[in-house]
């Protein structure tokens, strides 16, 4: 091409500019189509000057700025290409700005989302000469904008959780140290959370990594730093990305997030076990062996070298194999083929993965299963609550399906579970309950008052229940049934959710039926709902008393039990509160229930302390907003 023509192609942009044709929809296409020419003379790496190279980023950085995600994609395609033929290429004496990487970086810290989701996305394709002198802060900062944005209004419930009500997102108790190693974004505004920033900036750090590792891989410089960066602080972020359950008016976003970390963490699994393979405690002989002895002396001893260890391991296959029996089918069928290439990557063996052999029976090396039916998925992923490192993550992604609200959903995964519960039930059907009620004690009190856990697995316990299970544990029932109600005292307290509110007075009125003193305090809880601020759960647990006096003898003696029944059926329990009150304590006088033993602390008494107006419970009744609120659940 002569000079004349390469003036005329390397002025296209600029008089683009100056026709001022960016604006309106066609000027949404003219974007994207001028990210692609900036591309193409990239590819051909035709000579510029220096103005129109720093036109032509400037105008790439516009693209970047753009909402449009595929106006975005676009310029970050073409950023790539010009940044390797024209910047890269630059020596230090050159006028092209050389700070683009900290000016990347200033951004991800913008008001703008468009911004945030731009830059973390050009990070991400910058080469290794542009990553060279900041890689460190780099990471460290995209690392920073993996982590869901925490309104500083809106910090924790305890003293142990941060939470943010509107979006849905929680921090449990068990996570917080990971704030200090990986940062988190503390704002003033909830409007400014963004979840495909988070998504751009997972991907971007996964890239960035990706970058610095070949690198390192074709230096002679012996360089741990890089990986020992990746392991303490990018796994990190990325776990925690995994659990972003984040939501706004478009329904769960934060799935697209715990889609980018399971493809990064298996991205970053590579760039670990690559780097152990090269010293002499990697080869994969001993490491086969070693897998299928996950607590063995062994694996202890050699990975004190590893970056890649057994707890990395665990954790890995333990967050994925959540992912894959949660109630999404596309995140399952990503989750169950990210464990696939993990368990069978031909380039890279990934070591020290715990029942190794277990988990390649569950998820063979065929291809075209169908990952996301839940008939199929569930009873394979469901063989793995026997084993004590994965019972936990996985059991606390189950129960979101068994108690959620997909009927067919429901249906599989229940079906899978009991038929788990009910193989081989001479001789180790308790021993599977007896765990199963452990892990969900744990549950509960991890992810205490966060409904989006807690409530499905209220429900779950009430199926349990209704099924016959975990209810005949000998030993493990009284401490299962007496964690239960320590939940329910929180849960329930303050609580305006009917499905919550609903599914504890049915598993109150199950745990009813144990042996004293269980029942007792089950009782007394159940007795104080019926002076509920909500009509219906009066009515609710009414009718639950009345179950549980037919069914019970023991709870109260026979003259009195006809006394109490007919108090609890003729008494208009949705209607006028100042009568339900004195009902009520008509009726613990009968059952001989102090009125201040045992009592569950309701809503309704923690409003009116709080409030210190009046000694008296409003009526719901009174309000119109709470009869529509109690009428559209």
């Amino acid at each position: 091409m002569n000079q004349d023509k390469q003036r005329q192609v390397s002025g296209i942009v600029l008089a683009i500019e100056k026709a001022r044709l960016y604006r309106g929809k066609g000027g949404e296409i003219m974007r994207a189509a001028v990210s692609r020419f900036i591309e193409c003379i990239s590819f051909s790496q035709l000579p510029l000057p220096e103005k129109v190279k720093r036109s032509l980023i400037d105008t790439l950085n516009e693209n970047l700025r753009h909402p449009n995600s595929q106006i975005q994609a676009a310029a970050v395609k073409a950023l790539r290409r010009f940044v390797q033929a024209y910047l890269a290429a630059t020596d230090n004496k050159g006028t092209v700005n050389n700070n683009i990487t900290s000016k990347y970086l200033q951004l991800l810290k913008d008001a703008n989302v468009a911004v945030r989701r731009g830059s973390a996305m050009a990070l991400g394709v910058l080469p290794h000469k542009m990553l060279a002198n900041q890689w460190r802060d780099v990471i460290l900062k995209l690392c920073s904008s993996c982590a869901v944005e925490i309104c500083r209004q809106r910090r924790g419930l305890d003293s142990g959780s941060l939470c943010c009500t509107e979006f849905g997102c929680f921090i449990p108790r068990g996570t917080l140290f990971l704030l200090p190693l990986v940062g988190s974004n503390l704002m003033d505004n909830p409007e400014d959370r963004d979840a495909e920033a988070r998504v751009n900036s997972v991907k971007g750090l996964v890239s960035v990594c990706e970058t610095l590792a070949r690198e390192r891989e074709s230096s002679d410089i012996d360089d741990l730093s890089l990986f020992h960066l990746i392991k303490n602080e990018v796994m990190v972020s990325l776990f925690k990305a995994l659990n972003d359950y984040s939501v706004d008016n478009r329904g769960d976003v934060g799935s697209w997030v715990r889609e980018a970390a399971m493809e990064g963490l298996e991205r970053c699994t590579y760039i670990l076990c690559k780097r152990d393979s090269m010293s002499s405690i990697g080869k994969s002989d001993m490491l086969g062996s070693v897998s299928k002895q996950p607590n063995s002396d062994i694996v202890e001893e050699n990975q004190i070298c590893s970056f890649f260890d057994i707890n990395l391991a665990t954790n890995l296959v333990g967050g994925i194999a959540k992912q894959a029996v949660e109630k999404m089918d596309k995140l399952r069928e990503v989750a169950a083929k990210v464990l696939q290439m993990i368990l069978y990557h031909k380039e890279t063996f990934v070591p020290y993965i715990p029942y190794r052999e277990k988990l390649e029976e569950i998820i063979p090396n065929e291809t075209d299963l169908k990952w996301g039916v839940p008939t199929f998925s569930y009873p394979r992923f469901v063989q793995l609550l026997q084993f004590s490192c994965y019972s936990r993550p996985l059991l606390s992604g189950s129960v979101i399906s068994i108690g959620g609200l997909q009927d067919s959903l429901r249906k599989a995964s229940l079906s899978a579970f009991l038929e788990y519960l009910q193989v081989d039930q001479d001789i180790n059907k308790e021993s599977k309950v007896c765990n199963l009620s452990t892990d969900i004690l744990w549950i509960l009190q991890e992810h205490k008052r966060c409904d989006r856990i807690v409530i499905p697995t209220l429900k779950t316990i009430e199926i349990l229940f209704s099924k016959s299970i975990l209810l005949d544990m000998e030993a493990c029932t009284w401490v299962f049934c007496s964690g239960v109600l320590d939940s329910l005292a929180v849960e329930l307290k303050a609580s305006k959710d009917f499905s919550k509110l609903y599914a504890g007075i049915a598993i109150l009125g199950y745990i009813c039926s144990v042996s004293d003193p269980i029942s007792s305090r089950a009782f007394s809880h159940l007795l104080t709902l019926l002076t509920h601020r909500y009509p219906k759960i009066r009515k609710a647990a009414a009718e639950q008393v009345y179950l549980v006096l037919l069914q019970n003898e023991s709870l109260v003696s026979e003259e009195k039990n006809g006394r109490a029944l007919e108090i609890v059926s003729e008494t208009c329990w949705d209607g006028d509160m100042e009568t339900t009150k004195v009902k009520k304590m008509e009726l613990l006088e009968i059952v001989g229930v102090d009125a201040g033993v045992g009592q569950l602390k309701t809503s309704s008494n923690v409003t009116s302390s709080k409030a210190g107006k009046k000694s008296t419970t409003v009526d719901e009744n009174e309000s119109y907003s709470s009869l529509v609120e109690s009428t559209g659940f």
